[in-house]
């Protein structure tokens, strides 16, 4: 797979809207990509399986940060990183990022504001490589 690599300030919305389900990203230092699992306006995110059970992920923000900086969150950027549930995400299929009920549930609750990024496990968006994932054609 190809993947489409950006840096800083050209990472822009367009670049950020462009990614859809099924892509693989991988951002700032992962040493592996993760699967594209949910997409909606404001966000997106990606997830792959740790070690046969449970899931390693993360949500993008395509809003760029508005403060001036926070921890690792700079002003401008945009953001990646986990929830901010001190106690996990209380749904029926709660972290299944291959259930589609949850997906849209969790990724639902980001775009009403419900949930929100983690202010201390979140990073700014400082390098970002797109993998798209081949159309299928019938």
């Amino acid at each position: 797979m190809k993947y489409d690599f950006y840096i800083d300030k050209s990472i822009t919305k367009e670049v950020l809207d462009s990614i859809n389900v099924g892509d693989y990203v991988r951002c700032n230092y992962w040493k592996r990509a993760m699967k594209v699992r949910y997409v909606t306006e404001n966000y997106f995110v990606c997830a792959v399986k740790a070690f046969g059970k449970g899931w390693i992920y993360s949500v993008c923000e395509k809003k760029p940060f508005g403060g001036i900086g926070y921890n690792d969150l700079i002003g401008g950027y945009f953001s990646i990183g986990t929830d901010n549930m001190v106690f996990g995400y209380q749904h029926d299929h709660a972290y299944e990022f291959d259930n589609e009920d949850f997906l849209k549930d969790y990724m639902s609750d980001f775009e009403d504001g419900t949930l929100k990024l983690s202010m201390r496990r979140s990073t700014a968006l400082r390098e970002i490589w797109i993998g798209k994932q081949k159309a299928v054609v019938a």
